[in-house]
């Protein structure tokens, strides 16, 4: 269950974007939407609202959102319809992968079943395991670097292809 990958989770702690000051080279304002890796906009920062980095923040409402899980490296502020999971083993590549595998799933919440946060906490995700049953994080960020570098390569080539 997502409780027990994310052995921390905790609700985002704005009521909304009207009670924070725009600021354009601020810190990002997570919100529901699938969108811009979940930033809305960006706001100066409120210390007892900011949300520490490297974990996954989980979309719980929203028009067309809901379900959506999004990875975050840099600090943020979010709404309380995120809630937000840490855990030690986190990086951009585990991250994206758990992310990737959590979205699956968005498909079985809608306005009448919402993803509130015991439904959250139960969810459950197949990921690559050990042999003791553990999630094999150093797979799952190896599978996500070979990928960047799969991406990376084709990017080049059609940069080297452009410049000829």
């Amino acid at each position: 269950m997502l409780r027990d990958l994310f052995p921390v989770l905790v609700p985002g702690k704005s009521k909304g974007l009207n009670h924070l000051q725009r600021q354009q080279d601020g810190i990002s304002y997570l919100g529901a939407t699938n969108l811009n890796n979940g930033v809305l906009d960006f706001v100066a920062p409120v210390s007892e609202m900011v949300q520490r980095g490297n974990c996954i923040a989980f979309i719980r409402n929203g028009e067309g959102s809901m379900g959506y899980a999004v990875y975050k490296a840099e600090d943020f502020i979010a709404t309380s319809d995120m809630t937000i999971g840490y855990n030690k083993h986190l990086n951009k590549y585990t991250g994206t992968y758990i992310t990737t595998v959590a979205d699956r799933i968005r498909g079985k919440y809608n306005f009448g079943y919402k993803r509130n946060a015991k439904r959250l906490a139960k969810e459950i995700i197949t990921l690559p395991a050990t042999s003791d049953g553990n999630p094999h994080w150093d797979y799952m960020e190896l599978y996500m670097r070979h990928l960047e570098s799969q991406k990376i390569l084709t990017y080049l080539q059609f940069l080297q292809e452009k410049a000829s």
